[in-house]
């Protein structure tokens, strides 16, 4: 530690003008890990929380807020990417810093093969008191984004007042043909809808659902497609997609279920052998910034700090109803729901 923080003094002797006056606007403990991170001069961030241009924008702010660090988002499905993760772990060969998912259980069992450095950004003081609690006990990973599910509809081929109410509505007869949802063995929000609707009904409703013929793609983003595109006309999705169609001019609006949003956070951690360390800890507290959270409510997604209004029109988590899974009952109830709704539904 001593080195690297000696090895940082020096460089930022070497810093231009700007950079070391962009810094004295840093707090006290945000200064000596910026000089350190400028030292390693990059951060890579192995993501699947959003699409490739969000990720993009992402280190953009970042390399704004912080000059002379380069950050190079890697971003592909959760799957493909919790797979690179592994084999980098098992080869004693980590080459990326920061490891976000969609999927916490993603990170339970990193933690569990000693893959992540224990780190909590500071910053975490400030989160939504809604997303505290799902944040590791342990501090070894936060939640960095979170995007409800909810039911979102094409307001050329439905009615409001025709439009489901209620999760329990997508098993109406009437909508035979006309629903879309994800599959649990391919997004990891999925798995925990689909283990929150069999606690709120049993099996029983997926069996009702199945008589339904519904779509199943492998993402959330597969069934808003379907509905912008008038090939279903209701689907399961997160709702930052159906409100940001729905304000670039798209035909879809959401539906608040009754019985609440289901609440899937998503979670970064900083990988264990990491080889810029320091830049992963300052990507990590960025995401808990002033700054990330209003990026994120302009986006028509849920701010992460306390005292950042969410986006107008859009009910604050704070007050809203909601549906969790506690993430060691996603662990241990995932493998069962996969197989089980591969049974109901044959694919």
């Amino acid at each position: 530690m001593l080195k690297n923080v000696l090895a940082a003094a020096a460089f930022a002797a070497l810093l231009p003008a700007t950079a070391l006056a962009q810094s004295e606007d840093f707090t006290a403990y945000e200064k000596p890990l910026y000089e350190a991170a400028t030292a390693e001069g990059e951060v890579i961030w192995y993501t699947s929380q959003f699409t490739t241009e969000m990720s993009e924008s992402a280190c953009q702010l970042f390399m704004k807020r912080y000059e002379g660090i380069k950050c190079s988002p890697v971003r592909a499905t959760g799957g493909v990417t919790f797979q690179r993760v592994m084999q980098e772990v098992q080869a004693g060969a980590v080459q990326g810093d920061v490891f976000s998912t969609n999927d916490q259980s993603d990170l339970l069992e990193l933690k569990k093969l000693n893959a992540l450095e224990k780190f909590l950004p500071q910053s975490v003081e400030f989160m939504s008191p809604v997303l505290k609690p799902m944040n590791d006990d342990e501090g070894y990973f936060f939640v960095s984004s979170v995007s409800p599910y909810g039911i979102a509809y094409n307001t050329n081929l439905v009615k409001e007042e025709d439009a489901p109410k209620s999760w329990s509505d997508l098993t109406d007869p009437k909508w035979k043909d006309q629903v879309a949802i994800s599959h649990p063995s391919f997004s990891g929000s999925a798995g925990l809808w689909t283990l929150a609707m069999k606690n709120l009904f049993g099996w029983e409703y997926f069996e009702k659902l199945n008589e339904g013929n519904p779509q199943i793609g492998r993402s959330t983003a597969d069934g808003y497609n379907l509905v912008v595109s008038g090939e279903r006309k209701i689907a399961v999705t997160a709702i930052a997609l159906s409100r940001q169609g729905e304000a670039e001019g798209q035909p879809v609006t959401t539906v608040v279920p009754s019985e609440g949003l289901m609440l899937p956070p998503s979670g970064t951690g900083v990988l264990a052998g990491a080889p810029h360390p320091n830049a992963a800890k300052l990507f990590a507290e960025f995401m808990l910034s002033e700054e990330y959270s209003v990026w994120l409510r302009d986006l028509k997604r849920y701010p992460l700090r306390a005292g950042v209004d969410t986006a107008e029109g859009i009910e604050p988590l704070d007050t809203s109803k909601v549906i969790t899974v506690p993430v060691t009952d996603a662990v241990q109830g995932l493998p069962e729901v996969q197989d089980k709704f591969r049974d109901i539904f044959g694919i």
